[in-house]
């Protein structure tokens, strides 16, 4: 990649830097950041990263200095507070809906927001009485799906089944599909419950 493409990416590489390496309790020094941007081909003196320190805080994300010697700087303003990180982490550990792998996906990708040196406050595990994690992650990509028909103003087709006792499914109407327009999407009881208008009823 040619130089001036790799200062184009400069100013994104700079706010990823400062969102996984530092918090209000860890900067670093303006040597640092440049080091950490010289890893990824990017070359930059001091005025032009601060230059792109007023770029960020323009577009809402604040870098503000510790009182450390040498001074360092830490990013102020981030997209997630910690107590809103760790809300979430406890709404995906506890739901029965989403699979356990796929709990441990989402929140590894949530501890991004957090930085490095906060991320392990987010290794939380929530216990909930009788809870059991589903077996498939099928479930989050169906409820994807529907809420795009509803902002697409599309229909959905689908077969119905319920368990037997030993686990096994049995379709409604003998296995044919449904069709049907979703409206609206309920959350009850850890269960979804699809709302819709079906033209031949």
């Amino acid at each position: 990649m040619a130089k001036g493409e790799k200062q184009k990416e400069k100013l994104v590489r700079l706010l990823e830097i400062m969102m996984k390496h530092t918090d209000d309790e860890h900067g670093l020094t303006m040597s640092d950041i440049i080091c950490y941007l010289g890893e990824y081909g990017i070359t930059a003196e001091r005025k032009s990263v601060y230059d792109d320190f007023l770029v960020l805080s323009n577009i809402g994300f604040s870098v503000e200095k510790l009182p450390t010697r040498p001074v360092s700087y830490y990013l102020a303003d981030r997209i997630f507070e910690l107590a809103e990180l760790k809300l979430l982490v406890d709404a995906i550990e506890s739901s029965k809906f989403i699979t356990a792998g796929k709990s441990r996906d989402i929140i590894s990708k949530l501890e991004i927001f957090a930085g490095k040196h906060r991320s392990r406050e987010l290794a939380r595990q929530v216990y909930v009485e009788d809870r059991v994690k589903t077996m498939s992650n099928s479930a989050i990509y169906c409820v994807d799906s529907i809420h795009s028909a509803i902002n697409g103003n599309r229909s959905i087709s689908f077969r119905y089944f319920e368990y037997t006792a030993d686990k096994k499914r049995v379709y409604r109407h003998g296995g044919e599909r449904y069709e049907a327009s979703p409206i609206a999407l309920l959350w009850s009881d850890e269960n979804y419950y699809l709302v819709a208008y079906d033209e031949r009823e």
